[in-house]
Parts: structure tokens; sequence; C-alpha cells
């Protein structure tokens, strides 16, 4: 269980983030996209 909410804290504080990182710098959101693509595409559960 403790697993579950590791990620789940993962996730949130990565959505946070993402955000003022993309707005901030224009050349890191390319990465994001594909670290989220990649991550959305494997993290089947």
């Amino acid at each position: 269980m403790a697993k579950v909410w590791a990620l789940l804290l993962i996730v949130v504080s990565f959505l946070l983030v993402a955000p003022v990182i993309e707005s901030g710098t224009s050349g890191s959101t390319q990465v994001f996209q594909a670290v989220g693509t990649a991550d959305a595409g494997g993290g089947g559960g």
C-alpha cells in the first residue's frame, strides 16, 4: 500500500511542478512530454 501512495505522491507532485517548469523553460518541455508519454504508455498498472 505504501508503494501506491508513493507513486501517487510522485504523480501529483509531477503534475504540480510540470506546468511551472514548462512555463519557465521551453527546451525542457519536449523532454517532459516524452517522459510523460512513455510513462503513460508503459504504466499499465
